[in-house]
């Protein structure tokens, strides 16, 4: 790796605009919203204790909150008579304060933007927000283990999620195990990272450690088996469109390649062999098909629900 390289979440601002343009070219939150929809209420329905008036549940790395207030609503249409106290863990500010936003203009009757463009997402909010409370903890998912160790703070929860974001940990082993350890009886931790066989996970454990934050990707369904926890696979199919990748020059094709390389300004900084060999990987079938003229790339997903 050269030094000129830089990771992309040294900028969170750049990160969050090659990060919203990645959504915009792929099915990702489409294939969570469908999860969502069609097998989180089965597996949010067992949890809580007998005779408790509330749930407790964090978002840990919940960036917008958008995919959070999903599935709170979820657990409320399938619990409606509790109260739910919503905890949020979230290293970047840009991110959390969107998050404090949209809950503040739904819930607040805020109006300014266009009611098309509103009217369904705020919906949503403001059921959520009708007797559930927010804490919002600006710091990692280490940072938020340390504080509650050093002040001894014993903190269950019902239903915890870690969406996209295990990547970005220090272990992922000493993560999952931690939070695991935070599940109320009958509780249920949703796990949520690109699949085994899809191209992210091709692509990083063949270039991961020539990027500028390693990133190798680890078998977490062989964790959870070394550690004997119980646990449920979903398969989530997800495509991105990379085609504007492989034009010189445009500005979209630039921001995704740093954000599938994790890489600030890939082109100008990598090494001319590594730019070269990741393109040409890209193409291949392990990663990507041809479809009516477009590159698609395999961004299929795995949803991990595993049990207290």
């Amino acid at each position: 790796m050269e030094s000129s390289m830089k990771s992309l979440s040294s900028d969170f601002s750049y990160y969050l605009k090659t990060f919203n343009l990645f959504l915009d070219r792929s099915t990702e939150h489409m294939c969570m919203q469908k999860f969502i929809d069609e097998k989180l209420p089965d597996v949010v329905a067992s949890i809580g204790k007998e005779g408790s008036s509330s749930l407790n549940v964090l978002g840990v790395g919940s960036g917008s909150g958008k995919i959070d207030f999903e599935i709170l609503g979820k657990i409320k249409s399938k619990h409606p008579g509790l109260s739910i106290r919503n905890e949020v863990v979230e290293p970047n500010p840009e991110q959390l304060s969107s998050y404090k936003a949209e809950r503040k203009h739904a819930t607040g009757h805020d109006w300014r933007k266009p009611l098309a463009q509103i009217v369904l997402h705020t919906n949503l909010v403001m059921s959520v927000g009708l007797n559930t409370s927010f804490t919002w903890n600006h710091m990692s998912s280490e940072e938020y283990e340390k504080k509650a160790k050093e002040s001894h703070e014993i903190k269950q929860f019902d239903f915890i999620h870690m969406i996209q974001m295990l990547y970005y940990v220090e272990s992922v082993h000493d993560s999952i195990k931690y939070f695991h350890s935070l599940l109320e009886t009958n509780g249920k931790l949703l796990i949520i990272i690109v699949s085994d066989d899809g191209g992210w996970h091709s692509l990083w454990e063949t270039f991961g450690s020539r990027f500028p934050r390693s990133c190798l990707f680890l078998d977490v369904r062989k964790m959870l088996d070394d550690m004997r926890m119980k646990y449920k696979i979903y398969e989530l199919s997800s495509d991105l469109d990379i085609t504007e990748y492989f034009i010189e020059g445009n500005e979209n094709g630039e921001l995704l390649l740093d954000f599938l390389t994790e890489s600030l300004h890939f082109r100008k900084t990598a090494p001319t062999d590594l730019k070269a060999e990741v393109l040409q990987y890209l193409r291949q079938p392990q990663c990507s098909r041809e479809e009516n003229g477009k590159i698609i790339f395999n961004n299929n997903l795995q949803a991990i629900v595993v049990n207290y």
